[in-house]
C-alpha cells in the first residue's frame, strides 16, 4: 500500500511543479511545447508502477536489448545472403572467363583462330550453351552460318574441337554453336 501512496504522492508533486513552471513562463508560445514534454514524463510517471508490476525494471531492460539483439542478427543474416548473392554472381563471371580462355586455347589447338568466345552458364555452375566464332588461320576460308559439323566434312577440325568441347565439358551438340570465318 506504500507503494501506491508513493506513486501518489510522485504524480502531485509532478503536476504541482508543472503548473508553477507553466505559470512562470515569460511567453504563451512556449506552454504548447512544455505541455507536450511534460505529458511524454506525465505518461512514463503513470506507467511505471505498472511496468514494476509486470516485471523488474532490469528484465524490461533486458528484453528490450534481446530484442534488439535480434533485430541486428536478422540483419546480419540479410547482409550476409546479399553479399553471398553478388560474390556469387562474380564467381560465376569469373568462371565464365576462364572457360572462355581455355576454349580460345583448345581452338588454338586445333589450328584456328578464335574471333570470339562465349559462354552461359546455369545457376550450379555448368556449361549451358558454349557460341565460338572462330577462324583458319590462313582465312581462305569461306564463311559457314551455324553449321553442325559431322566427321568427314571438309572442316575437320572444326569437327575435333566441337567433340572435344563435348568430351572435356559434357554437353550436347545442341549446345555448342560454332561459326566459322
Amino acid at each position: 500500500m506504500e507503494a501506491v501512496y508513493g506513486w501518489v504522492k510522485n504524480l502531485v508533486c509532478f503536476y504541482i511543479f508543472i503548473t508553477a513552471i507553466l505559470h512562470l513562463l515569460p511567453k504563451e508560445s512556449y506552454r504548447k511545447y512544455i505541455r507536450f514534454f511534460t505529458g511524454l514524463l506525465l505518461v512514463i510517471l503513470v506507467l511505471t508502477p505498472i511496468f514494476s508490476l509486470l516485471r523488474n525494471k532490469e528484465d524490461l531492460y533486458e528484453k528490450i536489448e534481446q530484442a534488439g539483439f535480434f533485430q541486428e542478427m536478422e540483419n546480419l543474416k540479410l547482409d550476409t545472403a546479399y553479399l553471398e548473392s553478388s560474390q556469387q554472381e562474380i564467381y560465376r563471371e569469373e568462371y565464365e572467363k576462364a572457360i572462355c580462355m581455355d576454349m580460345e586455347q583448345m581452338v588454338q589447338r586445333q589450328e584456328l583462330k578464335a574471333k570470339k568466345v562465349e559462354v552461359s552458364l546455369t545457376e550450379d555452375c555448368r556449361v549451358e550453351h558454349i557460341y565460338i566464332e572462330a577462324g583458319f588461320i590462313d582465312e581462305n576460308e569461306g564463311y559457314l552460318e551455324k553449321a553442325a559439323f559431322s566427321e568427314g566434312t571438309e572442316y575437320p577440325a572444326v569437327y575435333e574441337l566441337q567433340k572435344e568441347l563435348q568430351d572435356f565439358y559434357q554437353v550436347e551438340k545442341e549446345q555448342i554453336e560454332i561459326v566459322v570465318r
